[in-house]
């Protein structure tokens, strides 16, 4: 623009001008161009810079180049030199001003600023200095106006990151001390002039302590502080990003674009946004912080506009430029809404007049409800339609949505665009709810007959897709055709189930519910022919899920083409039950069935049905407990029960196969616990258990038992929780044959070995026996009958003495034998008595208690034989008296009693020994006579051996024994010899 101007004026100057050329450039060498001089110097606070301008004085003009020019700063009144540059210009016309500025890093208003210029031209020396033009600081207004202490800058913006001086003008008399920034650092004092004093600030921040404004005081010599100053740090304006404009309706355009970094500054210090089209001659448009709206001006489709952000750190501007028929983007309004079951027709007008323009609209309606908002969101290109429109102000454009949920609530949204452009925006949410719908779930449960007649029984679940309450069932229409022939049933809306008689072909079934206003869609079931339909004996165990539900899986069927279906009922429980049946898609082989449609310990068959298009063919069967239980019932077992020495053989019955049990019967367990006695080496443990896998074997045996023992047997079933409760037995082995006969025959043999022993050792036997045992033949001796107070007797007998024993008489009746049949009772070893019989020591003879023993046992005794015929009866002294030994041809019909007198109290009293007639003896062979004792038992006491009290008789098992009275006899004997 310079450069054109100064051509005009050159050639005004060749026009009007003399050919002067004193002054200028051109002169001879050696010539000084005239000094510039300064006509303005103005201050701007606001950005602490200096605006210069000076007058041009050209005399001739400068073909050659442009000017140069030399401009000095100097500071304070030394006009101490803080700027030095050269600029250059343009060759302009005569008079002509030049202007230049400066910006100080020192306020201006803290000491004077002056400048001065001078000119350089090509070829020739520098002009004159100009005189100094000087802009004065703040020293004068201070000591005049304020009489204090002032700081600058002062409310001002700065810029961040820079380096600022503060300056602090104090008036005149009075010392700067001291100057801090945000009220805790200190900086140390740069000294401006004698009175003025400063600091730097270096790298400006805006912290988050402090945010955008900074303080900053001063402190004189008064000792007060004194005047601070606040200032605001902010950053230069950052070129709009992103720009773009468009219309909706071709009347307003909105332009747009991104600002960058947010601005940190309010008014009146916040940045400025403004618009301008170049390409007319509109007025600037104020924006804000990131959109412009004007007015577009008729007929212009090309605008070319730029964006301009300024503050008092600088500005920042970005152009762009569009056809306006390309940026259109229109804006549908009124959308109205007439919803139905399952779609709804959309309509709308377009903002402003499009005519003309070819619109092309997309409608979409997404569910509100959250229990659906996941599903139907999967699948909204299926609620969405895209059409073109007209865009005349008065022509409405229409919509169907299709493929809707009934009594659904929708939010419905339009936007347009021309064709080929870029979308425009959406429209607010518009929301309708759609009808609701019933629909029918429908299943068939078929029972043949005779001749190929069946029974259907037709049941349907009517579904409703929203509030119960605002659908109202009227009733039920069921249709069904055989044959070519159609009938038609009418059922209540209570009823959900109805009997139909069908004959042995293909029967198509229909059924619909009636509501107000019109009908569900038809819910439609084929009964398939009875040569078609298969009937399966054996079914699949399933468990339940850990859940408590079921989940089945089946193989996928190339016939089925509409779905699969699961029908389940209770088994077993005894009542009937409602038959549920689960409808699953094509494509799909499995179902999971939840936990609340089912118990526990109740068991539950499932038939899983292919439809296809004769009708619904069923593909499996599945049975199964959702969560199985222990047993309720025990077995029974069948008697007897069969034993061994070793084993046991038990035997039940059990209806393993029964739906009524709360699980499968997956086998036994049989307990065996030991009764009675410790377990023996050698055989099993007490308890032990028995199992058995097989449910279908009801018998065990049991080996490794003890024989004659006892066991116990528990007996239960089992499933896969545990046993159930058992039924008990207890059962004792039996004995071992060959064991038994060995403990029986063993004393048999033992006893008939003795037998024979003796049988063949009796002779022998028999002598030892009568040896030791015999008594003489003849004698029948009364047993000394022991008195119960032996220690008495035995007292009494120990001091008897000589003399002290009263006589006793012995009177022997005997038969007397002949001379040959007697037998001498005189110890074989013993002298042969004399004729006359030796005195017995009384001392010798000691009694014997008779009263043990009873008087009938004399019988028994063996008798004595008959004293000698020689003998006396009236002394023991006479000749001929011989003892007999015993033997066997004494007469048994002969007793000898003896009877001691001595026992009794009277211990003087005679004692005698009588023979009396036993067994029908004849009285003529027997003499009875009295033997005295008083000869043989005397006062005095004998000079001989003496026998030991009690040694004179022995009694062995209550008789007289024939050693002991020979024994007696022969100490007697001695005693007398000697």
């Amino acid at each position: 623009m310079y450069c054109i101007s100064w051509f005009i004026h050159v050639l005004l100057f060749l026009l009007t001008s003399s050919v002067y050329l004193n002054g200028s450039c051109l002169e001879s060498a050696g010539s000084k161009p005239p000094r510039p001089i300064i006509s303005e110097l103005r201050a701007n606070f606001a950005t602490q810079s200096l605006v210069v301008k000076w007058l041009v004085n050209h005399t001739g003009l400068a073909r050659e180049s442009g000017d140069t020019y030399e401009i000095q700063v100097g500071r304070t009144d030394n006009l101490t030199i803080v700027h030095n540059s050269k600029v250059s210009s343009c060759p302009l016309g005569s008079d002509s001003t030049l202007t230049w500025t400066w910006v100080s890093t020192l306020p201006l208003q803290c000491a004077d600023h002056s400048i001065r210029i001078r000119r350089f031209c090509s070829h020739a020396d520098p002009s004159d200095w100009s005189q100094w033009k000087t802009n004065y600081g703040a020293q004068d207004t201070v000591d005049r106006v304020w009489k204090k202490t002032k700081m600058f800058p002062y409310q001002q913006v700065l810029k961040e990151g820079s380096t600022i001086l503060f300056c602090c003008v104090p008036p005149r008399g009075i010392h700067i001390t001291n100057m801090t920034f945000n009220s805790t650092t200190s900086y140390p004092l740069i000294n401006i002039t004698h009175r003025v004093t400063a600091i730097a600030v270096h790298n400006l921040n805006i912290t988050q302590a402090s945010g955008s404004g900074v303080y900053s005081w001063c402190e004189d010599t008064t000792e007060k502080r004194n005047n601070y100053c606040s200032n605001f740090i902010s950053f230069c304006p950052q070129r709009p990003e992103n720009l773009s404009c468009g219309t909706e309706d071709l009347r307003t355009v909105i332009c747009t674009w991104n600002p960058g970094r947010p601005a940190n500054l309010y008014e009146p210090y916040k940045r400025t946004h403004t618009l301008h089209i170049k390409n007319t001659g509109e007025d600037l448009i104020k924006c804000g912080e990131w959109s412009c709206r004007f007015q577009a001006v008729p007929g212009l489709e090309w605008y070319h506009v730029s964006v301009v952000v300024r503050n008092q750190l600088g500005e920042e501007k970005q152009s762009y430029s569009f056809n306006i028929t390309d940026r259109v983007f229109p804006v549908p309004e009124g959308v109205k809404v007439s919803p139905g079951v399952t779609e709804a027709n959309v309509s709308w007008v377009m903002r402003g007049n499009l005519s003309g323009l070819e619109l092309f609209c997309q409608v979409t309606a997404d569910p509100v409800e959250p229990r659906r908002l996941t599903r139907l969101a999967e699948a909204a290109d299926l609620q969405s339609t895209s059409m073109v429109c007209n865009g005349g102000s008065d022509e409405r454009c229409d919509v169907s949505l299709e493929q809707l949920s009934p009594n659904t609530l929708y939010a419905t949204r339009v936007r347009c665009a021309v064709r080929g452009n870029l979308e425009g925006e959406w429209t607010q949410p518009t929301h309708f709810t759609t009808y609701p719908l019933v629909t029918l779930d429908v299943w068939r449960k078929v029972r043949l007959l005779s001749h190929g007649q069946r029974n259907v029984t037709l049941l349907w679940t009517p579904q409703l897709s929203g509030s119960a309450s605002s659908v109202k069932i009227q009733g039920y229409k069921v249709r069904w055709r055989q044959e070519g022939f159609q009938w038609i049933l009418w059922r209540n809306r209570e009823q959900t189930q109805t009997e139909i008689s069908i004959g042995p072909g293909q029967c198509d079934m229909i059924i619909q519910a009636v509501i107000q206003p019109g009908s569900s869609p038809p819910g439609h079931i084929t009964i398939p022919p009875v040569e078609r339909i298969e009937y399966l004996r054996n079914a699949t165990c399933v468990s339940g899920s850990a859940s408590g539900g079921f989940h089945l899986i089946w193989k996928e069927q190339e016939a089925v083409t509409c779905g699969y279906t699961v029908e389940w009922c209770t088994v077993g429980s005894g009542v009937s039950c409602t038959l549920q049946w689960r409808k699953v898609p094509v494509g799909n082989t499995s179902v999971s069935l939840p936990a609340g449609d089912f118990k526990a310990g109740h068991r539950y068959t499932f038939d899983i049905y292919g439809c296809t298009d004769e009708g619904d063919k069923l593909l499996g069967i599945r049975t199964g407990y959702s969560q199985e239980l222990k047993p309720v019932q025990s077995p029974r077992l069948v008697e007897p029960i069969r034993t061994t020495s070793s084993s046991v053989t038990l035997e039940w019955r059990y209806h393993e196969d029964d739906h009524s049990h709360p699980g499968f019967i997956t086998g036994y367990l049989v307990t065996v616990h030991k009764t009675g006695s410790q377990r023996s080496p050698g055989h099993v443990r007490s308890p032990f258990t028995k199992m058995v896998a097989d449910p279908h074997n009801k018998s065990l045996t049991i080996v490794g038992l003890q024989e004659h023992q006892k066991y116990t047997f528990h007996l239960s079933a089992l499933t896969n929780v545990g046993p159930g409760p058992p039924t008990t037995v207890t059962v004792k082995t039996q004995t071992i044959p060959s064991i038994l006969l060995a403990k029986i025959l063993t004393p048999l043999l033992l006893l008939l070995g003795l037998a024979i022993l003796l049988c063949l050792f009796w002779k022998m036997l028999r002598s030892c026996i009568v040896e030791l045992f015999g008594y003489p033949a003849g004698m029948n001796i009364k047993p000394i009958e022991l008195d119960l107070h032996l220690h008495e007797t035995s007292e009494r007998l120990r001091c008897l003495k000589v003399g002290d024993c009263a006589c006793s008489d012995i009177e022997i009746l005997s038969v007397r034998p002949t001379m040959s049949e007697r037998t001498p009772l005189i110890h074989p070893k013993l002298p042969r008595l004399s004729s006359s019989f030796t005195t017995i020591p009384s001392s010798s003879f000691c009694p014997v208690h008779p009263s043990s023993y009873s008087s009938s046992m004399s019988s028994s005794l063996p008798s004595l034989s008959p004293p000698c015929p020689s003998s006396s009866t009236q002394h023991l002294h006479q000749k001929g008296y011989c003892p007999q030994s015993p033997t066997e041809v004494w007469d048994s019909s002969v007793q000898t009693s003896l009877t001691n007198r001595s026992y009794f109290p009277s211990v003087g009293a005679e004692q005698s020994v009588e023979l009396k007639p036993i067994r029908g003896t004849d009285s003529s062979d027997i003499s009875s006579s009295p033997i005295k004792l008083s000869n043989l038992i005397t006062s005095e006491p004998s000079e001989g051996p003496q026998l030991r009290p009690g040694a004179l008789l022995e009694n062995i098992d209550g008789y007289i024994t024939t050693d002991s009275l020979v024994k007696s006899m022969t100490a007697y004997m001695n005693g007398q010899s000697h």
